[in-house]
């Protein structure tokens, strides 16, 4: 009976989880459909748009290890409930407030400031919540918010643009639903810190997360995976408007159908790392992956593009992301279970180091070339570095070996 309730409660915990990224995801993802007509209204270059997502993730990466460092030191609830209510706030003045070029970069970079600290929050409560035998199920059903997300705000913005020709009205709901959502945390999520008074707990040194070598070639490979999820989704829209013929209400709806395909794959294929481990799923998943990227530019009909974003949302970032998770927990937890929060921190640095470079170098390709056809062939490229770096990355630590062989 315990245990049945206790894994009521993990359940309970994941699926808060779950919303917490769904609305983060739409919050960004809302604005990729609407690039074109910011652009437009503001005169602003390929490369300028660029930087707008940019400047979100740049300070969003930014935050990913001081807030993994303070989610152990702090607790990991705490930390979450304030910086999401803090991203709703900035969402909110991003739609009444956002009237120039500058203020357009400043209010999404606070958005990104806010949301910096969900990643390494949220991962390190399921780490610390979820039996380790199930670690890749427990990240997956968290990661299907980012699908899910996805699909909303992409889905969504381009047909209420159209509507009210304002874009303004769908960041102010979901600025609001996130601060509602930042409350209703605050009462559902658990509170994981360790029985340690906070001014004695000492934290785990970030310089050893960094001499992981096992670790620092999963963050890489995170990188690698990132890069080209980031390269389709931010400028995917507009790929498919301006290069392949497809209305803006039509275009945004291409892009989700990645989230929409990986929702039953990510959670098959986290849940077979659990059993036969994450190294052969790893190895398998970024060859292919790469090969759908390539596609998504190489096709010419509405139906092989679609069929190249199935694919894509089968065997991409989606369906990744949550084996590479549990892999990294494994690792860091094998180092000492006070470094799981910053783990994730630094790992979540290093993924979404991609999303602060894709937008930009993509913006920049396309103002070289006259097109982003080259800049997903790159995309195509660095995945594949990701699947020759995941090579060397033992199944699990020794650590981990000896103390479960006890």
């Amino acid at each position: 009976m315990g245990k049945s309730c206790q894994n009521k409660n993990s359940f309970l915990v994941l699926m808060a989880l779950c919303i917490g990224w769904t609305l983060l995801y739409a919050d960004r993802s809302a604005l990729y459909p609407l690039l074109s007509v910011i652009g437009e209204d503001f005169n602003l270059t390929n490369t300028m748009l660029g930087s707008i997502t940019s400047s979100y993730f740049l300070v969003y990466v930014t935050m990913q290890i001081p807030s993994g460092i303070l989610a152990d030191r702090l607790g990991k609830k705490r930390l979450l409930v304030l910086t999401f209510f803090l991203a709703g706030l900035a969402l909110l003045g991003f739609g009444l407030f956002a009237k120039s070029y500058i203020s357009l970069l400043l209010f999404t970079a606070l958005h990104g400031f806010g949301a910096g600290s969900f990643y390494p929050s949220a991962y390190g409560i399921m780490l610390d919540t979820v039996d380790s035998n199930h670690w890749g199920i427990g990240a997956a059903i968290i990661s299907l918010g980012m699908s899910f997300g996805l699909v909303l705000g992409l889905a969504v913005s381009g047909p209420i643009y159209l509507l009210f020709n304002s874009y303004s009205g769908i960041f102010i709901a979901l600025a609001l639903l996130t601060m509602l959502a930042a409350l209703a945390f605050n009462r559902m999520l658990p509170d994981v810190s360790n029985n340690v008074n906070s001014e004695t707990k000492k934290t785990f040194p970030l310089a050893e997360i960094f001499k992981n070598r096992n670790l620092m070639f999963i963050n890489l490979a995170q990188f690698c995976a990132l890069y080209g999820y980031w390269t389709s989704v931010t400028w995917g829209a507009t790929f498919f408007q301006e290069e392949r013929g497809i209305s803006m209400e039509l275009a945004g709806l291409f892009v989700a159908i990645v989230g929409i395909s990986a929702i039953i794959p990510s959670l098959v294929i986290s849940r077979i790392s659990d059993k036969l481990g994450r190294k052969k799923i790893a190895l398998l998943l970024f060859p292919l992956g790469s090969i759908t990227i390539f596609l998504m530019a190489y096709a010419q009909s509405n139906m092989a593009i679609i069929l190249s974003l199935i694919a894509y949302g089968i065997f991409g970032k989606s369906s990744w992301d949550p084996v590479a998770v549990a892999w990294a927990g494994s690792h860091a937890t094998a180092m000492d279970k006070d470094a799981v929060g910053t783990a994730m921190g630094v790992f979540n640095f290093t993924g979404m180091m991609s999303a602060v470079v894709a937008p930009v170098v993509t913006g920049f390709i396309k103002d070289i070339t006259g097109s982003l056809v080259a800049a997903y062939y790159v995309a195509a490229l660095v995945s594949l570095l990701g699947g020759i770096l995941v090579i060397f990355v033992p199944e699990k630590p020794k650590e981990f070996l000896l103390e479960t062989a006890v």
